[in-house]
């Protein structure tokens, strides 16, 4: 991302400080460093503050990285595309470090390779997606100049987070359901977090901005700051005015299907970058509790305590996901194995998490009640449930005349073994019955439609075209086993 600066040219050397034994170097954006090694943002370009890493090796295991051409020369010109390409490059290799753990043996992306493409610039577009071949960034206007969006190791790491999901949860890819969208999403936003806190500069700077009460609004809960900013420039209803999403948020669950396809910021919408903030508030919440009870001085956690905090909530989130199904209200589903696998990591994580679900509506009371009382039990049926390969296969067909189709649509959904079910809160409190997988499929297909995220490929009636304003689409119509079909093509 560039950031119009006229000083950016100088080379000015600053003090080292020693954090954690580790070398870093930041100043303010008005005084860059000399390039002594490799000079990158330290979260975003809006913030304007630079750190400095070792030069990264995307060739290197695990889960390598190909991006095409030359590789440049070191550059502290923020306004090149050199600083750009080693920004992008240590945010990814650090993201990979991180996340690399809790991936699969032997450990490949998603297509079965183990090195994926990286684009960094690939048209004008306040955007960036992954699709499972590669991910992709580009750039588009905004009122200090032109954006970047490979410029913002958050942006970077956020789409690195969808890459990491279905690299150990493929199955979210293909399924209908608006919930499982949302909650990719929140995977990949606390991607962005997690990553950023793996620099040593970064957690003693978000101790020290908020005070050790994490769950506030800083640098660290405001995700993609200049691209966010661009973009609401031109779409208010995509982004905050200072960043993309910011996960310090209060935003309580509701069925996702009564909600409007687009609302501004602030209010919710079944739009998965917008309901997804729900899930995030939550987690984010829980990692402030996580630090407090984990810290041996509650009021003044240490940066290596941090650390190891945002190693917790990297594997708890893992185990979670993995054991969970792909079943309407999956936003319950998928709050009850992570409570439980927190379990497995420090007695007092479960408490935390189901406070936070429960305060944000994600579990009812009584779900959450019942989790808190059999722990061992429900941690038992849901792993022997995620390892039963037993899943059926059921089809919706929804009427071509709905959608401007030459033929009827067939959506593939795939049924799970039922065990224990997971309930969220109505606004009284009390559990929520969640709508039928055909209802709730049905209802994310028709959204898709409405806010114009499908390709139509053709098949639509002579001289009718999608509505929306996205050149890259998430999905796109396929004829398959002769009929029509719809599948992901991408995540934002």
């Amino acid at each position: 991302m560039a950031y119009e600066n006229p000083q950016s040219s100088l080379n000015i050397p600053l003090p080292v400080v020693e954090i954690e034994q580790e070398q870093i170097m930041s100043a303010p954006l008005n005084n860059p460093p000399a390039v002594t090694d490799l000079t990158i943002w330290e979260d975003d370009p809006a913030s304007g503050v630079f750190t400095t890493a070792p030069k990264p090796d995307l060739t290197l295991p695990p889960l390598k990285f190909l991006i095409p051409g030359a590789e440049p020369p070191l550059s502290n010109d923020v306004n090149s595309a050199a600083f750009r390409y080693w920004t992008a490059a240590e945010a990814l290799k650090r993201g990979t470090n991180f996340w690399a753990p809790i991936v699969p043996q032997p450990q490949l992306w998603q297509r079965g390779g183990d090195t994926l493409e990286v684009h960094l610039d690939r048209w004008e577009d306040l955007e960036a997606d992954y699709n499972r071949d590669a991910l992709n960034f580009y750039h588009g206007p905004s009122p200090s100049g032109t954006v970047y969006s490979c410029a913002s190791p958050d942006v970077v790491c956020h789409e690195l987070g969808h890459a990491i999901l279905d690299a150990i949860k493929p199955g979210l890819w293909t399924a209908h359901l608006q919930e499982v969208a949302s909650f990719h999403e929140t995977f990949a936003d606390m991607s962005a977090i997690l990553c950023a806190l793996q620099l040593p500069s970064f957690r003693q700077a978000i101790l020290v901005e908020t005070n050790g009460n994490l769950n506030s609004d800083s640098r660290l809960s405001r995700i993609g700051q200049q691209l966010g900013a661009a973009v609401h420039v031109l779409y208010p209803k995509d982004a905050d005015p200072n960043c993309l999403r910011n996960a310090s948020s209060f935003f309580s669950y509701c069925d996702p299907s009564s909600l409007p396809s687009s609302a501004l910021t602030t209010s919710l919408s079944s739009n998965p970058h917008s309901f997804s903030r729900v899930f995030t508030g939550a987690l984010f919440e829980a990692l402030a509790d996580m630090l407090t009870v984990c810290a041996a001085n509650p009021s003044a956690a240490t940066p290596n305590e941090l650390r190891a905090v945002s190693e917790d909530m990297r594997d708890i989130l893992a185990s979670g996901v993995t054991n969970a199904r792909e079943i309407p209200g999956y936003f319950a589903e998928v709050a009850t194995t992570i409570s439980l696998a927190s379990a497995q990591k420090n007695p007092a994580y479960p408490g935390i998490f189901l406070g936070a679900f429960v305060g944000h509506a994600i579990l009812s009371m009584e779900t959450a009640a019942t989790i808190q009382s059999s722990l061992n039990i429900l941690q038992d049926e849901f792993v022997e449930m995620a390892h039963d390969r037993q899943l059926a296969e059921a089809l919706t067909v929804l009427p071509s005349s709905r959608y401007g189709l030459a033929e009827d649509l067939n959506i593939a959904m795939t049924t799970s073994p039922l065990g224990f079910i997971a309930r969220s809160a109505r606004t009284d409190g009390k559990s929520m019955e969640h709508t039928s997988l055909p209802v709730a499929a049905e209802a994310f297909v028709d959204e898709l439609f409405m806010i114009g995220q499908v390709d139509y490929n053709g098949f639509g009636l002579k001289g009718f075209k999608s509505y929306g304003r996205r050149r890259s689409k998430t999905h796109e119509l396929v004829l398959r086993d002769g009929g029509l079909t719809l599948q992901r093509r991408l995540f934002h």
